[in-house]
């Protein structure tokens, strides 16, 4: 039995600062839906010392630990033989992840190099996990009274691997009864904190607040967690897009754009991009995404979808007029069914005293609607355009409610 999990991420590249870590969040949704919050968390060089030394301070009797990176087939990926090393055990040839290295090579259509076989080394009495994602095995390990599970250190094959190899470590997932989540987009996280407290959830379920641009994940534990969760989503109304499960907001939005038969155009003026991006990202997307228009230039503003030349010089580039007039474009223009226009100042220049740097102006037009939501967003560039994103996304989803 389990008591608590920890995290050791091992990689001189996250040390250096060269990546950023995105496999600490992933492993800890994975514990936490099985009812495991991790205690502790490090960051390890890529060296014998580094490792060992942590894996020896992190594990114990009740203790999962799962490290992530140092699986791969070259000098630096030393991860298992530190575990080995530290657990006084040999590192063995074994035959069965043999076996999913040598498939992997032969999916892939070419011949296994022999220098790729030694990801079949690994610390005897491990049982190793097929990677449906890569190459390296995930490797699970009992010792000292707690266990091992050791993951690769790229996200896509983490991600892949952690759910099976929490599998077979024993850990089941958890009833929805002991946790929740509320994914809210557009309210900020002192006034969704505020709701919590008036509501008086927080003497009855611990509650997590993770915040992210112009969006906020409430999470809740406890007996009652699944209740509490849909109590305070009725209060949210469509600013909490999902109740009780991870969901992105782009997934909700397609789904809803699907149900209405609606095909959706954007225009982009400050996101450049990252809208279609995010909503493509869905897969599936097709079937409800035409596609979109990056206007960054108040030339193509005119010329790309009919903003008038007077109109820009009336109200500027960043206005509820020209954003309304953006989204009308593009839906005429794409023949789309609905449509998002997005027009403001990211920064971090660009801003004057009527129009600080993140103002922004989203607009949405649909069958039976069209709104204008003017936003004021904190942080760099890109809190701001995430936030526009975000709020671009959330305002037609309520828009569609």
């Amino acid at each position: 039995m389990h008591a608590e999990a920890k995290v050791l991420l091992v990689g001189d590249e996250l040390l250096e600062g060269r990546v950023s870590d995105r496999n600490l969040a992933v492993v800890a949704e994975a514990l936490s839906s099985r009812g495991l919050a991790v205690s502790e968390a490090r960051v390890s060089a890529d060296n014998m010392e580094a490792v060992s030394r942590a894996v020896r301070e992190m594990l114990g009797p009740g203790v999962l630990l799962v490290t992530t990176g140092g699986l791969g087939p070259t000098d630096d990926d030393m991860t298992l033989s530190a575990v080995a090393s530290t657990l006084g055990l040999p590192l063995v040839r074994n035959a069965a992840a043999e076996g999913f290295v040598r498939d992997r090579y032969r999916m892939q259509g070419v011949p296994c190099p022999s220098g790729a076989l030694v990801q079949a080394d690994i610390p005897e009495g491990s049982r190793p996990v097929r990677n449906p994602a890569g190459v390296a095995p995930g490797i699970v390990l009992d010792s000292l009274g707690g266990t091992v599970i050791s993951l690769p250190g790229v996200p896509r094959e983490a991600a892949a691997l952690v759910g099976p190899c929490l599998d077979e470590a024993g850990l089941a997932a958890v009833g929805q009864a002991r946790q929740a989540i509320v994914r809210t987009w557009g309210i900020p996280e002192q006034e969704l904190y505020d709701l919590v407290r008036r509501e008086g959830l927080a003497d009855t379920a611990q509650t997590a607040f993770l915040p992210r641009p112009s969006m906020v994940d409430l999470k809740l534990r406890g007996p009652d967690s699944a209740s509490a969760a849909r109590r305070i989503a009725a209060r949210l109304g469509r600013k909490a897009y999902a109740v009780g499960e991870w969901r992105s907001l782009e997934a909700v939005l397609g789904g809803a754009l699907q149900e209405r038969g609606l095909m959706l155009g954007v225009a982009e003026s400050c996101t450049g991009g990252m809208l279609g991006a995010r909503l493509t990202s869905v897969p599936g997307s097709s079937g409800w995404f035409a596609g979109g228009v990056i206007a960054y230039s108040d030339r193509l503003k005119s010329s790309l979808l009919g903003v008038g030349e007077d109109l820009l010089a009336a109200h500027g580039a960043v206005s509820e007029e020209t954003a309304r007039a953006m989204a009308r474009g593009v839906l005429e223009r794409l023949g789309a069914g609905a449509a998002l226009a997005v027009t403001g100042i990211a920064g971090p220049a660009g801003g004057t005293p009527e129009k600080p740097v993140g103002t922004v102006w989203i607009a949405a037009t649909g069958p039976g609607f069209e709104a204008a939501l003017a936003n004021r967003l904190w942080g760099d560039r890109d809190a701001v355009r995430e936030g526009a994103v975000a709020r671009a996304m959330g305002l037609l989803w309520e828009m569609l409610g």
